[in-house]
């Protein structure tokens, strides 16, 4: 079930009905919400429920062991438990067929001849997502850093809330369980609700969609046939795509679980405006970069382990990241070439992991120019990222060199939106919130009505249908 669309719009005014009527019965109100959730996932393809369901069984079953026990090779093994069936799961599903085609690649290479029949196998939407959230559950429980629900109900909805369930933002469990606890489930700043629902409708249906059919897709299928002004358009477009798509979701994520009563972070804070690649990461879909650093770059050993060490981890932690994007080498390379940009960084600015960036120029000049290189280097990430192989990717780095005589012709729309698309990293956000607290004093039978008003207006501005969500392809 995707957000912008009338089934979704239908099934949360059922859903916020649903809310309201239960909010004093919390037992009926969890299982409800569970429901609907498992509905929710459900519509896609009913099937993937049962992954869902072996995940919560095993890590509830293994928090409670690993928070019983003293003994730590008990503790371990449980712990193994939890992360085997996640991480076999996810690389079943997500990796089989890669690892299957390289090994026929490389017994091709000794000239072995082999040709298995496809595995036919199908990646279930949002697996790579409440696998790490259920992950993280177990291992803040082994590093005593939080203590187990004994209720099966409070941890199934943690794991399969619809809102985050297929594309995150990725919850801990200490924040979810937490507000779960609390007997209050009243919407909360319904303005503020609307207005994340609204700006990610609008960053999806008419930024993201508009971009890459006008814009993007085009130059990406057939690098060879644009200039070079083209062939940069289309990549700094794609870099402004790939937001609008990801942080849109994000932000109706976030706005439909608060309505339902819940605070989930930000997940995007303006990536584009970093000064540096750890600066994007701290900016970029944080709650899987602050995953990452929590439990694989610390749990490699940080920066506790002297510089090689160090960097060693950094760059390890930047190419698994690049891997749990996808299953293909442009992923590895992307993730790579973020790791190495940033040991170079750390190199280079050894002040700025300390947070003094005074020390490594902090006059207007000096920003600029980092901001640009750190924004281009991105950019050039994002080709590798979008590339359909790596083979597409060099031909779009060979089209930048290709003729630059002329100048692109853009639509008025185009135009407007890429215009739109830097706003939202270099304007100053929260000059309108005075607005939109206006608008939530207003009845929720016309905030409602606006909502619905903006849906068909943001539909008539993107192009024919409702693109899947990016992100949901990891």
């Amino acid at each position: 079930m995707l957000f912008p669309t009338i089934t979704f719009a239908l099934f949360l005014v059922l859903v916020l009905a649903v809310h309201t009527v239960l909010l004093t019965r919390p037992t009926a109100w969890k299982a409800s919400m569970l429901a609907a959730s498992y509905v929710f996932y459900g519509w896609w393809d009913w099937r993937f429920l049962s992954l869902i369901w072996l995940s919560t069984v095993v890590d509830f079953v293994a928090g409670q062991a690993i928070y019983a026990s003293d003994d730590q090779g008990r503790r371990r093994v449980w712990l193994w438990c939890s992360l085997t069936t996640n991480l076999g799961m996810l690389g079943f599903f997500k990796y089989a067929n890669f690892f299957v085609d390289q090994f026929v690649e490389g017994l091709s290479s000794l000239g072995i001849t082999a040709s298995p029949g496809p595995l036919g196998i199908i990646l279930p939407v949002g697996i790579s997502f409440y696998t790490f959230q259920t992950m993280s559950y177990s291992i803040d429980i082994y590093r005593r850093v939080l203590k187990p629900t004994d209720q099966l109900l409070d941890f199934a909805l943690f794991v399969g809330f619809f809102p985050q369930l297929v594309a995150g933002p990725i919850v801990r469990a200490r924040d979810f369980l937490n507000q779960l606890a609390t007997d209050d489930r009243r919407p909360i700043d319904s303005g503020l609700a609307t207005r994340l629902i609204l700006g990610g409708l609008f960053k999806k249906m008419v930024l993201a969609d508009v971009l890459g059919a006008e814009l993007v897709d085009g130059v990406f299928a057939n690098p060879g046939s644009a200039t070079g002004p083209e062939t940069l358009l289309a990549i700094y477009g794609y870099a402004l795509q790939i937001y609008g798509d990801f942080s849109g979701y994000s932000d109706i994520a976030i706005g439909v679980a608060l309505l339902l009563g819940f605070r989930f972070p930000v997940n995007f804070n303006q990536p584009y405006r970093a000064l540096s690649l750890r600066d994007f990461w701290r900016r970029w879909h944080i709650s899987l970069s602050s995953w990452l650093r929590d439990y694989l770059y610390i749990g490699m050993g940080g920066s506790r382990r002297g510089s090689a060490r160090t960097m060693r981890n950094i760059l390890a932690t930047m190419v698994l990241g690049g891997l749990w994007h996808g299953a293909g080498w442009t992923f590895v390379l992307w993730g790579a070439l973020h790791g190495i940009g940033m040991v170079i960084e750390r190199v280079i600015w050894p002040e700025a992991e300390t947070g003094k960036t005074a020390q490594f120029g902090s006059s207007r000049l000096g920003q600029a120019v980092r901001g640009l290189l750190t924004f281009h280097i991105v950019c050039a990430a994002w080709v590798l990222f979008r590339s359909v192989n790596l083979e597409r990717a060099l031909e779009v780095f060979k089209a930048l060199g290709g003729p630059w005589d002329s100048v692109p012709s853009l639509s008025l729309g185009v135009t407007l939106l890429l215009a739109i698309g830097a706003a939202t990293q270099w304007v100053t956000p929260g000059r309108t919130n005075t607005w939109w607290e206006w608008a939530a004093q207003l009845p929720v039978l016309i905030q409602a009505a606006g909502i619905a008003v903006a849906i068909l207006v943001f539909d008539s501005l993107g192009p024919d249908g409702v693109k899947p969500f990016l992100y949901f392809a990891f």
